[in-house]
């Protein structure tokens, strides 16, 4: 497992890294560190008992976040929403004016909010 001198990760995007370990409280079994970095670059980290473990939760992880919108103002994200009316219905009563992107597999959609009289 590589690491910074910070303690985090340096897993490339789009890799795994992981690394087994014993715990002290339970010598005689064996673990998993797993980290994958996904393509835009957050990272994914768990321990589990197998290898096999570890990639079903990352595979679980990235349906998820397929699955998922977020939602910008400008640059910033604001969030991120299971699904487009729960994100749609958050901008519109965050008082935020300027330009909403709202962006999803397979979806994009961007609006322009002016300041509510």
């Amino acid at each position: 497992m590589k690491t910074n001198d910070n303690g985090c990760s340096t897993c490339e995007q789009e890799n795994e890294n992981y690394t087994t370990f014993r715990p002290v409280h339970r010598p005689n079994q064996t673990y998993y560190q797993y980290d994958y970095r996904h393509t835009d670059g957050e990272l994914f980290s768990t321990v589990a008992p197998t290898l096999g473990e570890c990639r079903s939760r990352r595979d679980k992880w990235l349906d998820k976040r397929n699955k998922m919108y977020k939602l910008f103002i400008g640059f910033r994200k604001l969030g991120e929403f299971d699904s487009i009316l729960e994100a749609k219905h958050f901008a519109d009563n965050s008082g935020l004016t300027g330009v909403f992107s709202l962006r999803g597999e397979n979806y994009s959609d961007s609006w322009y909010a002016t300041k509510k009289m």
